[in-house]
């Protein structure tokens, strides 16, 4: 409960009072379970974006060639609402622009997480020029980065103007840029 407070509210928008009432624990309870609101509120992010990484690797590891791995990735956006897997939308995304410039250990994690998605997708590639699927020169990291940032820029865009077609058309769109560059 706590972690979908967090990721509707943001950390610092949540009150602990709210946590207490969504959770039904006494403010000395939560205090002998975390030190403090930034341990629980990290412990609410890891429990979120290991939601959200379980489905979204399940999807890639399900397939048997490296470009059905990399076309997973936009599959798993176009087939599930985040949404639905974490309400509020996705962690990453809500937690980067939240402690960007305010909390740098948080912050920290959350370029852990990007990090980790992007050597998912280098892996991916990697993985597609050894089997010759994909051309020699394809730079896996600058297509991780793009990959990435198309999936958060359509997620916000689509949960800011309330639309599913933004992000289910950017990522068919991506699916098609991916197949002409790999």
């Amino acid at each position: 409960m706590s972690a979908d407070l967090f990721n509707k509210k943001g950390y610092a928008g949540t009150a602990i009072s709210e946590i207490l009432d969504a959770a039904g624990y006494s403010k000395g309870a939560l205090y002998r379970t975390f030190v403090d609101k930034d341990e629980l509120s990290l412990e609410a992010f890891k429990y979120n974006l290991g939601k959200l990484q379980r489905g979204l690797i399940q999807n890639v590891h399900s397939k048997k060639s490296a470009i059905s791995k990399l076309l997973a990735i936009p599959d798993f956006y176009i087939n599930n609402r985040v949404e639905q897997i974490i309400p509020g939308g996705c962690p990453i995304l809500n937690t980067a622009i939240e402690v960007d410039d305010t909390n740098p250990h948080m912050n920290e994690v959350v370029k852990q997480a990007f990090s980790s998605w992007k050597n998912l997708i280098i892996e991916i590639v990697d993985m597609g020029k050894s089997n010759n699927e994909f051309n020699q020169e394809l730079n896996a990291e600058e297509l991780a980065f793009y990959i990435v940032a198309t999936i958060e820029g359509s997620i916000t865009l689509a949960k800011t103007f309330k639309q599913k077609y933004i992000l289910n058309n950017n990522m068919k769109r991506l699916k098609k840029n991916i197949q002409e560059s790999v």
